[in-house]
Order: structure tokens, then C-alpha cells, then sequence
């Protein structure tokens, strides 16, 4: 009996210990968590989109990287002669120079579907680093009439703008362009065209069938370098303002179909007060000659016809008087005269691009400017004749990269002389370029 009560003793223990350690594991063992919330997929606005979790925003998140190449040779000739004998003559012909420019770019696209519509907000961030060299190049990036070399390395806010039921709010495309130089390929590309994004206040009306309609508020300073004269020759001269009192009112009426779209717009220029300040021909200080324009305007017409899905030809052309940023001409020629009067000029445009096979392209593509003689010292006048034509061959080797090599020329003259002391002058640049680009876009 006393063997039979041992062992039952021993047994009912060791079952109760393995019930207490089976206890404690079981307290060791982590508490089981939620289920993870997975990244779904939003079809609602396209490939790429995906839901925010916890939120019914959808997301798409996209970039770029460009690195360009480019030889550029350019000649410059300045020469200026008078009915006494005088003469000045300066050339510039720098040996052909390489460089090379690089850029990164961060898009993020967000949609919230809405009882009044898409709720859009876009940004759009740059990265870029290089050499700049080449007519219409500066170091702070701004357009003007002489060549000049100098290193970037810069942020820029190419696009950050908010959509809501028609409206357009931040920095965007101006409501006047159109064909924005499409065809050119590198991060410096052509010259002579308006392609511009600005801070804006924008509303566009669909009216159905393709046919929409928009007016605008935009930043005139945008498009202007500053006031004054382009140096460009050893007459410097230049203009200040009081800045911006309106800003620029831009419309537009647009279309977009099967076989392709145009549009037709307008824009109001603000000039504001404007007034000479310099030195003339004899180096005599003066000043004053407040302008008698106060309002500049442009207006453009622009096709685009698209070809069995393999060729796209864009064709536009723009006036302008006292608003040559609508022209791409901002610091090239002033906005207004020695006397105060706008300077007016226009420009032609555009690209054909046809896909031999679904990877591999070429296109032609340029444009042509000029502009009304204008006063620059007393009696003294002068025009401006600019174009820039270039082709390209590229190749699309796996999807989302771009490989293209193009070539181009540019011409651009000042030419005039003076009514009073008769004498001519002229100013013209060359450029031949060769730009290798490779674009990875994501």
C-alpha cells in the first residue's frame, strides 16, 4: 500500500508541475497582433496609384534621373563703324568646350476622390548639378543675349500645385502655352519659345467633347530676368521698375481629340513704371524717360495633329509687345525702349517626331523670332533675329529609358545703327551643339 500511494504521490505531481510549467510558457508566448494593413492598389486614376493606409487618399510616386553630355562651340562678333572712320570690332571665338549637367527629379501625385470632384495636389522637386555653358546660359539660371559659363548646383520647384473643382492653386504651366518646346531633348534645351511654370490662380471650364476654357492669374516676374537691356554691347544701358502692380491675366480656349488639339490664348502684361538709367554713347550719366506703355500683351495660336499613333507634328506661333517673356525672350530684349515704348516681336515654332519602331524616334524640331526695331540710345535703333534648329535620333532600349544624341544650331543678331551720328553696328552669335542624354524615369 505504502509502494502504491508513493508512486500515485509522484505521478499526480509530476502532472501538476508540467501543468504549472505549461502555465508559464504559455504566459511567455506573445499575444497574437492585428493584421497587418497591406498597401492596396487604386485604380481609379491609373497604373501606378495605391491607397495611403488608413486614409482614401491615393498615392503615386514617380522620378527621374537625367545625365547629359554636351559639346558646344560658339563665336561671337560685335562690330561697330561710323561715317568719321571710327571702328570697334570684338570677337569671340572660345574653342569648343565640353561639359556635363546632371538631374534628379521626386513627382508625387496625390487624388482624393470628392463630392465636388478630384481633390489633386502635384509636386514636383529638382535636383541639378553641372557645367552651364552655351548661348542663354548663366549661372542663376536665367535666360539672356550672351553666352557664359558657370557651375549650378541647385534645388528647384519645378511643379507644386493644388486642383479642386476647376482650380488650380501654386506653381504650374501657364495657362499660355502650348507646344512647349516638345521634341527638344537634354536639360538645357532650344531657345525662342514660351514654356514657363509660374505661381498661378487658375480656373478651367470643360465644356465637354474636348473644348475647355481657362482664366488666369499669373506672376508677371516670372517671366521677366529684370528690366534692362541685355549686354551686348560696349553701350551698357539699363531700365528699373517699381515691380509687379497686376499680375499678368492670362485665358486661353483649348481643345483635345483623337486627331490631336490646338489652342488659342491671350495674356495682359502689368509694366508698371518704368525708367531709364545709364550712361549714353559719350558716357554722360542720365536718367528719367518714364515709360509711356504700362501694359504689354501677347496672344499665341498652336496645333498639335497626331498620326496613326507614330507621328506627332506641333506647329505655333506667338506675338508679343512689351512682354517678351511670352516670346522666351526675357533679357534678351528689354520690356520697353530708351523712349518707353514696348517692344514688340514675335515667333514661329515647332516638331515633327515620328516612332520608326515602337523604340526607336527622331525628330526635327526649331524655332524662328524677330522683333520691331527699338531705340537703345538716342537716335540709336536696333532689331533682334534669333533661331534655333536641331535634330535628334533616340532609343528606348527597355521601358522608362530614354538615350537620344541631337544636334543643333543657333543664330542670333542684333543689328541697327544710329539715325544721328551714322553709324552701324552688330552683334551676332553662333552656336553648333552636340547634347547626349540619357533619362531613367520611374
Amino acid at each position: 500500500m505504502k509502494l502504491k500511494t508513493v508512486i500515485k504521490n509522484v505521478l499526480l505531481g509530476s502532472v501538476a508541475g508540467l501543468a504549472m510549467v505549461g502555465t508559464a510558457a504559455a504566459a511567455d508566448l506573445p499575444v497574437k497582433a492585428k493584421a497587418a494593413e497591406y498597401v492596396k492598389i487604386c485604380s481609379t486614376y491609373g497604373a501606378g496609384f495605391y491607397y495611403i493606409p488608413g486614409t482614401d487618399t491615393c498615392l503615386k510616386v514617380g522620378g527621374y534621373v537625367t545625365a547629359d553630355t554636351y559639346y558646344t562651340k560658339v563665336e561671337r562678333t560685335i562690330t561697330a563703324a561710323s561715317f568719321d572712320g571710327g571702328y570697334y570690332r570684338f570677337k569671340g571665338d572660345p574653342d569648343g568646350q565640353f561639359d556635363f549637367y546632371s538631374r534628379a527629379g521626386v513627382q508625387l501625385d496625390a487624388r482624393t476622390q470628392t463630392e465636388y470632384g478630384t481633390l489633386r495636389s502635384y509636386i514636383e522637386a529638382r535636383i541639378e548639378q553641372g557645367q552651364s555653358y552655351g548661348y542663354g546660359q548663366s549661372s542663376d539660371g536665367t535666360t539672356d543675349g550672351v553666352f557664359s559659363d558657370g557651375t549650378r548646383n541647385r534645388a528647384v520647384l519645378k511643379y507644386a500645385y493644388i486642383q479642386f473643382a476647376g482650380f488650380t492653386f501654386g506653381q504650374a504651366t501657364s495657362a499660355f502655352d502650348f507646344w512647349a518646346g516638345d521634341g527638344w531633348y537634354g536639360i538645357r534645351p532650344g531657345n525662342f519659345y514660351s514654356d514657363q511654370s509660374l505661381n498661378v490662380i487658375q480656373y478651367t471650364a470643360d465644356f465637354g467633347n474636348g473644348f475647355s476654357a481657362t482664366i488666369a492669374l499669373e506672376d508677371g516676374n516670372a517671366r521677366e530676368d529684370d528690366y534692362g537691356f541685355a549686354d551686348w554691347t560696349p553701350f551698357g544701358s539699363s531700365f528699373t521698375s517699381d515691380g509687379q502692380q497686376v499680375p499678368d491675366i492670362v485665358a486661353n480656349i483649348a481643345y483635345e481629340g483623337t486627331w490631336g488639339a490646338f489652342k488659342i490664348s491671350g495674356a495682359y502684361h502689368n509694366i508698371g513704371d518704368t525708367y531709364y538709367t545709364g550712361f549714353d554713347v559719350f558716357e554722360d550719366p542720365v536718367a528719367g524717360f518714364l515709360n509711356s506703355d504700362d501694359s504689354g500683351w501677347a496672344a499665341l495660336a498652336g496645333v498639335r495633329f497626331d498620326f496613326a499613333e507614330t507621328t506627332t507634328l506641333y506647329v505655333e506661333g506667338a506675338y508679343a509687345k512689351g512682354a517678351p517673356g511670352y516670346l522666351g525672350l526675357a533679357g534678351t530684349v528689354p520690356v520697353v525702349d530708351y523712349y518707353g515704348d514696348g517692344v514688340a516681336g514675335w515667333y514661329v515654332g515647332g516638331s515633327l517626331t515620328h516612332y520608326w519602331t515602337p523604340a526607336v524616334f527622331t525628330t526635327l524640331v526649331g524655332s524662328y523670332t524677330q522683333t520691331d526695331s527699338y531705340a537703345i540710345l538716342g537716335g540709336t535703333t536696333v532689331d533682334f533675329t534669333g533661331y534655333n534648329v536641331g535634330a535628334n535620333i533616340g532609343w528606348k532600349p527597355v521601358k522608362g529609358l530614354t538615350l537620344v544624341l541631337q544636334y543643333d544650331y543657333l543664330s542670333a543678331e542684333y543689328a541697327g545703327g544710329s539715325t544721328i551720328n551714322a553709324y552701324s553696328l552688330n552683334d551676332s552669335t553662333e552656336q553648333n551643339r552636340v547634347t547626349f542624354s540619357a533619362k531613367r524615369s520611374f
